[in-house]
């Protein structure tokens, strides 16, 4: 049985997995162990981040207007670690912690509640500790639009989608209301992983497996740098 690279079913939220990388996975659906012990208490404003030349994430915004994106680390789904906010066809470079474990997603202020915002697309991104970062584009808590990731190593590895098709021509009864009020496609998996047959099958046929986590069944759309830099998109 495949697993997104972040993800337990709901009866192992209080325990790890560890992978041959040295990636822990956590879960889809909240719960389990930060992976550096403890969550932040405020999100940080990463728009003077810069780069250092260190692990992170060059952010481009392929969308029409002004957007916002948040860091969440695994299990800390209340605050965001970071946020930084990008403007139409620019693009922002988010430094990431040793040993980061977590996601990337569009928000809007309502980010910055105190309160869980799981619905949407998330990019995934995890540190091994040797030098090496892993990343994958899940659908699995939901679909937003469409994000692609690349590695920045120089290798030219890619995974995710650009195709927004994906959204656009989504099925009424796959919606739910996002925090904006917009509509997200909604979460491919409820309670213990029982897959929700029509979302996952819609998408399912719009991409395929092997280029976004629409399951813990099918696929492994997972990507490797050598150097703990990517680049993403999100459309």
């Amino acid at each position: 049985m495949l697993r997104s690279l972040f993800t337990l079913t709901n009866l192992l939220l209080s325990t790890a997995v560890a992978l041959p990388s040295g990636i822990i996975r956590s879960s889809h659906l909240s719960g389990g162990l930060s992976p550096r012990g403890s969550c932040a208490t405020q999100a940080a404003d990463a728009t003077n981040d810069g780069d250092q030349g260190g692990a992170g994430v060059q952010l481009s915004n392929g969308g029409s207007g002004t957007r916002s994106y948040f860091v969440y680390e695994n299990s800390c789904d209340s605050i965001p670690l970071k946020y930084v906010t990008v403007d139409a066809g620019k693009s922002k470079f988010v430094a990431l912690p040793a040993l980061f474990q977590g996601r990337i997603v569009r928000g809007t202020d309502a980010n910055l509640d105190g309160q869980p915002h799981l619905l949407g697309t998330w990019l995934e991104i995890g540190l091994d500790g040797t030098g090496k970062g892993y990343g994958d584009v899940s659908l699995i808590r939901g679909c937003d639009g469409a994000v692609t990731l690349a590695t920045d190593d120089g290798t030219g590895v890619s995974t995710g989608f650009d195709d927004p098709s994906v959204l656009a021509d989504a099925p009424d009864g796959v919606f739910e209301l996002g925090s904006d009020g917009s509509k997200v496609i909604e979460a491919t998996e409820g309670l213990l992983s029982v897959v929700v047959d029509a979302v996952r099958d819609y998408l399912a046929s719009k991409l395929g497996y092997d280029k976004a986590y629409i399951d813990d069944y099918h696929g492994n759309p997972v990507i490797c740098s050598s150097n703990e830099r990517f680049k993403a998109t999100f459309y």
